[in-house]
């Protein structure tokens, strides 16, 4: 065997040898490759599925603005209509006949009497002239839609029997009633 041969041998089975390994390292890339893809498929999913989670929980949450907005825009829609309702009863109010306020003075002035001694009883303008003639009392001046306030004689007891106080009392009393009537 000669020097040519033994280098001959060495070269093929380093031809071999490396043939080998570069087989095994494509291999082995291939491998990785693969396992690289699999890795990203999975994140890819894992991230369309966080992304689509992400979606829902966003679109539930302008859902549940939005229908907090349509309920708050009824709720004022409403809180307008009743207001507006008791604008009118206020306006009727004042544009009683001068005959049924005197009435409506009278009568408010028996029943603050059974609660106190009425020496004042504050009214508005409009009805100055009606309680300047009822005997026993002195009229004063007050900014109310009608009715009156009643006072004692020593300015400690008041009967506040104004439509100012009664709507409101109405009001307040009876709101969800009135709710009732005007939207079921």
């Amino acid at each position: 065997m000669g020097l040519e041969q033994v280098k001959k041998e060495i070269l093929d089975k380093a031809d071999e040898e490396a043939g080998k390994i570069v087989e095994k390292a494509k291999n082995e890339a291939e491998g990785i490759l693969k396992k690289t893809k699999e890795e990203i498929e999975a994140y890819r999913k894992g991230a369309d599925e966080d992304t689509k989670k992400l979606i829902e929980a966003m679109e539930r949450k302008v859902m549940a603005a939005a229908e907090f907005d349509v309920k708050k825009m009824k709720l004022d829609r409403k809180k307008e209509i009743i207001d507006s309702v008791f604008e009118q009863v206020e306006k009727e109010l004042r544009e009683l006949p001068d005959r049924k306020r005197e009435e409506n003075i009278k009568k408010l002035l028996a029943k603050a009497k059974k609660d106190i001694e009425v020496k004042y009883v504050h009214a508005n303008e409009n009805d100055r002239k009606i309680v300047q003639k009822i005997s026993g009392v002195q009229y004063k001046e007050t900014d109310i839609i009608g009715g009156i306030v009643a006072e004692s004689p020593d300015l400690n007891f008041v009967v506040d029997i104004s439509y100012d106080e009664l709507l409101q009392n109405v009001r307040k009393t009876y709101l969800q009633e009135i709710a009732k009537m005007l939207f079921d």
